[in-house]
């Protein structure tokens, strides 16, 4: 696997932390929740994973200078925090006159009891002021839905939510999906949506497609699905060009309404190098008559399908092959490099296809069963970047999750990556999501932040950012966390960005205070509710790298230690201020409430002791944070 590093790779040091072997299906199937089919298993590491312990008085984070350029806002809520299996839908887009809309998978009852409110959450910034979040939290659909997708028509001005649809228990053919629900609606906020089931099955016992990646280009949406099932209501799955489950394109003339193609496997698509299709591993963009499709996944090639013809006719690269073709779980002998299934696909203004990945890592120790082995390793930490028209030798890694303490390492704690903190497959570093603006193309993901952990040890993620402003040749090295600032303990996962833009860049993502999807064997207490954030950042102060926490070197002052720790009413942070400055210590619980703040004035440079007294706080886990001259260091202590 050939690529270009764009920045020092150090090599991660590590000391061997031995993990109890697991295992766990690739998603767990529960009702009411549609993850990707148990017909691809994943174990985890069958042998002891190695990650570096993080310290408990590392400084862990330093702030950039300008969090309060962010703009944020609650635009709803939900108690279904499954908005992917893997790559992340549009969920945010960018109006004329800075009016926004937002979707997401929203639910008023929680997985546990089916999730049968379940359907397509719709807000919309007028401009002024949002809908009402709690009334936005509604579902639009006339039935059971999940996992939607929102495109705008400009040339008949319609609002379009695409969805699956998976019927309700206790209704006919309960657990069955029966295809996409396509809500339409004229007009930008208020009115009524008008939801209509296409793409479905006319035989009940085969399944409509699910998890639809659906994007607008003049006049027409074209939707790309996967045609497969949701459960054992459906055991039969199609077989397409010898594929079993394939995935397949559609496209809707949307002044006509008349699907034009529906489920058409691409060319190209066939078991020469792929043996099942999955669920939510794709993206696509389309613009002008260009449509590009990437496809990836743990055992699968990173390929990308792309036309020039609205879709008419297809031409197929592999960008990055898996070591064996259509591999059926049998063959597989040694570890491969290989991808998580979160990609990201934008086109660029010469029509050339932009694509985004995660790497991941397998093993197939076990070739009798229909399982890999899953590495969640500390070095599974990049987001990869190809440009259509480049040497497949030109891959680049253009994103990490940083190494904020400047260690050469990213000290993660041993348990980040325990069953109960995951999100199916996904690695450190994932989820990409790409908007490309002229020239410069910004790209946000998915991170662990280090310190940033719960009394468990589980590292909570943040929503990350970097940036190239020449089309892909070159990326920025600074990796901008967006989100840190909001507090500790804090999960920020699912992050969306608007492939429009204006001064601004305008995201969503969820927000909650539990980390990993929830799980009624390994996560049951992950039932919500679970925030949806909508943030606008002005492109000007990410340039200028005055957004959010970002990885420039802090030149004021660094954290050597703080002692004791554990402590009885009072301990010190020991400082090392490069010159005299002015600072604010506050101390955090586990909650995220302020517990201490101090000032101090003109510290001289040189060691300092700061005496942190919380002889009135209970025992536990606590936060610190040092602010001065706009960087900020953090830190855990514990209070006995």
């Amino acid at each position: 696997m050939k690529r270009i590093f764009l920045f020092g790779m150090a090599a991660l040091s590590i000391s061997a932390f031995a993990q109890a072997p697991q295992k766990t299906r690739l998603a767990k199937v529960t009702t009411g929740v549609e993850p990707m089919q148990a017909t691809k298993t994943v174990k985890e590491a069958d042998k002891p994973s190695v990650v570096r312990v993080n310290g408990s008085n590392k400084s862990t984070a330093t702030f950039g200078k300008g969090a309060e350029f962010q703009r944020t806002a609650k635009v709803g809520e939900t108690f279904n925090n499954q908005q992917t299996n893997g790559s992340v839908a549009q969920h945010v887009y960018l109006h004329a006159g800075g009016k926004v809309s937002v979707t997401w998978t929203t639910a008023q009852d929680n997985p546990s009891q089916g999730s049968n409110s379940r359907g397509s959450g719709y807000n919309h910034f007028n401009g002024t002021s949002w809908l009402n979040a709690t009334q936005a939290s509604l579902r639009i659909d006339p039935e059971r839905t999940g996992f939607p997708c929102y495109a705008y028509s400009a040339a008949t001005n319609e609002e379009m939510i695409i969805s699956h649809v998976v019927k309700a228990s206790g209704t006919p053919n309960a657990g069955a999906a029966t295809g996409l629900m396509l809500n339409r609606k004229t007009g930008l906020g208020a009115g009524t949506w008008t939801g209509t089931t296409v793409l479905d099955s006319s035989n009940i016992a085969i399944p409509g497609v699910l998890w639809n990646r659906s994007v607008v280009s003049g006049n027409y949406l074209h939707v790309f699905a996967s045609f497969t099932d949701s459960g054992t209501n459906q055991p039969n799955r199609p077989y397409i060009n010898g594929v079993r489950t394939p995935q397949v394109y559609s496209r809707l003339n949307i002044s006509g309404n008349t699907w034009e193609v529906k489920k058409q496997v691409l060319t190209g698509y066939n078991s020469d190098r792929i043996w099942s299709g999955g669920g939510d591993n794709y993206a696509m963009d389309a613009r002008g008559s260009n449509v590009a499709i990437l496809i990836g996944g743990l055992t699968d090639d990173m390929m990308l399908f792309k036309s020039t013809d609205n879709g008419d006719t297809w031409t197929k690269t592999i960008i990055d092959s898996f070591p064996v073709p259509a591999y059926d779980y049998k063959t597989l002998v040694d570890t491969a490099m290989s991808n998580d299934g979160t990609v990201s696909v934008v086109l660029d203004a010469d029509g050339n296809a932009h694509c985004f990945w995660a790497i991941s890592q397998v093993l197939d120790n076990d070739t009798t069963d229909n399982s890999v082995t899953f590495f969640r390793g500390a070095g599974l930490n990049e987001i990869r970047h190809w440009k259509e028209g480049t040497p497949l030798d030109s891959i680049q890694i253009i994103g990490q999750s940083p190494d904020a303490d400047g260690s050469g390492a990213l000290n993660l704690s041993a348990s980040w990556n325990a069953t109960s903190a995951r999100y199916g497959n996904i690695s450190i570093t994932s989820m990409p999501h790409a908007s490309i603006v002229g020239d410069t193309i910004f790209m946000i993901f998915s991170g662990m932040t280090e310190g940033d952990a719960d009394a468990n040890g589980r590292n909570y993620r943040d929503v990350f950012l970097t940036y190239s402003t020449d089309k892909g040749a070159t990326w920025d090295t600074t990796m901008q966390n967006l989100t840190q600032y909001m507090g500790f303990n804090l999960e920020e996962m699912y992050a969306s960005i608007s492939p429009t833009s204006d001064a601004n860049l305008h995201i969503t993502f969820s927000q909650s205070s539990s980390i990993g999807a929830y799980d009624a064997t390994n996560n049951p207490d992950a039932l919500g509710p679970y925030d949806l954030v909508y943030m606008s950042i002005p492109k000007s102060s990410i340039l200028a790298k005055k957004t959010g926490i970002s990885t420039l070197k802090n030149e004021v002052f660094n954290v050597v230690s703080n002692y004791p720790n554990p402590f009885n009413g009072k301990t010190n942070i020991s400082v090392n201020f490069k010159q005299s400055t002015n600072a604010v210590v506050k101390v955090l619980n586990v909650m995220g409430q302020e517990v201490y703040n101090q000032s101090y004035d003109k510290i001289p440079a040189g060691l300092s002791n700061l005496e942190v007294n919380l002889s009135n706080v209970a025992a536990g886990v606590y936060f610190y944070s040092i602010e001065a001259n706009g960087f900020k260091a953090t830190g855990k202590m514990i209070a006995e």
